[in-house]
């Protein structure tokens, strides 16, 4: 029985009802040994004995139950070990009686009928925690061992007699009663805490969407004044600085060297302001997915700086919320721009794929790369930006360079449960 029992953790508040009820048996068998004592005069009837075993057992019980280290050393035999001693003992104990000649069938139900409520609370418990079969266990052992009790003293059988063996089947049927009733709440509290789970996890991905949806609002609010005010001003400070350029006399070269140089710097900057208008809009990434969005990052990229690259992105990706997305496009862009930017690189690739439920991406190239020692991550907005992404989502992101050996960047993730699967 307890070799097949489904390993499982135990229900909360489960083993603190045990306790209560081992401690009030303890307490009730106490009692009883002292009212009997009282009664009698005498310390060895079968009574006291019978209070005796139970006492003694359950205070080894409590105890038991007490012992923290045990639950740990026994794991899933911890239970059940508890539950069948529970349930053994009164039983057993019971048999006690049949070492008195007088006593008989009748009595022998009266006493049976008298464990009732003790042998209730295992019963109960074993519903709580396990299926109905082990209830089903539970009463078929009870009932055997009554009637290997009841046929030696009633048989050979009479018309008279034969209620007596219906007895053990009322009590059978009372139990099964309970335990079904306690099995069908308990089944139905844990499949409302499945649809409560899943409620939070959908109620959690439809605040994700909201959220990425008042984003990206946002971020196109930003773009449209961006492009109003500062695309607007570097435009016309390169119509201003190319006019000014155009009316200095010949001789004046330092003056329009200087004008070449602040020229390049504000048409670049005009650029980068585009670029980042486009990239606050983000489009590609909820239009296309995140795969293509970061194939087109690097294909960007490598056509504005001139390296070689090679992508392998697998086109079975899970169904990704929203943040994650974000979170993996942004550290790919970020790592893009600075192969761009910094690298000098003759050859970049990339590498987003998803193997065992862990998604990967990785970013490498062969560029000029940069001593991690004399880095200073606060300062390095682009660094300090992927990790505090990374950390948001949950995901691990390694940077790995070297001077003259190029940049590393991996980020990783553990999808969690109900990404890319059906709940």
């Amino acid at each position: 029985m307890i070799t097949r029992m489904k390993e499982r953790g135990i229900e909360p508040g489960l083993l603190r009802i045990f306790r209560y009820f081992t401690g009030i048996a303890m307490i009730y068998y106490a009692a009883l040994v002292g009212y009997t004592a009282i009664q009698t005069g005498e310390g060895d009837t079968i009574p006291q004995i019978q209070s005796y075993l139970n006492f003694g057992i359950n205070a080894i019980l409590l105890g038991y139950l007490f012992w923290r280290w045990l639950e740990r050393k026994l794991k899933r035999y911890y239970l059940p070990l508890a539950l069948i001693t529970a349930t053994v003992v009164p039983i057993f104990s019971n048999l006690i009686y049949l070492a008195e000649p007088q006593e008989d069938a009748y009595l022998t139900i009266m006493r049976s009928w008298l464990l009732f409520p003790i042998m209730v609370v295992p019963l109960v418990l074993i519903a709580w925690q396990y299926r109905f079969r082990y209830v089903i266990t539970f009463i078929l052992f009870a009932t055997i061992v009554e009637y290997s009790v009841l046929l030696p003293k009633i048989w050979p059988i009479y018309f008279e007699t034969a209620p007596i063996l219906g007895v053990p089947l009322i009590r059978a049927f009372a139990f099964g009663t309970v335990g079904h009733i306690v099995t069908r709440l308990i089944d139905t509290q844990r499949m409302q805490q499945r649809e409560l789970i899943r409620a939070n996890v959908q109620l959690g991905q439809h605040a994700n969407t909201l959220e990425q949806l008042a984003t990206s609002r946002e971020r196109n609010r930003l773009a449209r004044e961006l492009h109003d005010t500062l695309a607007h001003t570097l435009s016309g400070l390169a119509v201003n600085l190319e006019a000014i350029k155009f009316i200095l006399r010949r001789d004046q070269s330092e003056v329009r060297e200087m004008l070449d140089h602040a020229l390049r710097n504000t048409r670049e900057g005009l650029m980068e302001t585009r670029r980042a208008l486009k990239d606050l809009r983000a489009k590609q990434l909820e239009e296309l997915g995140l795969g293509i969005a970061i194939r087109n990052l690097i294909h960007d990229g490598a056509s504005r700086a001139g390296f070689e690259f090679k992508i392998n992105i697998s086109g079975n990706l899970a169904d990704l919320t929203p943040d994650v997305e974000q979170c993996y496009y942004r550290v790919a862009q970020e790592a893009v721009q600075n192969i761009v930017k910094h690298a000098n690189a003759i050859y970049a690739s990339v590498k987003l794929v998803e193997d065992k439920g862990v998604l990967t991406l990785v970013i490498g190239d062969d560029g000029s790369g940069f001593d991690m020692s004399d880095v200073d991550f606060e300062d390095n907005l682009g660094l300090k930006g992927m990790h505090e992404r990374a950390s948001m989502v949950g995901a691990k992101l390694d940077v790995s360079s070297h001077p003259g050996e190029g940049t590393t960047i991996q980020l990783s993730m553990e999808l969690p449960y109900g990404q890319g699967l059906d709940m």
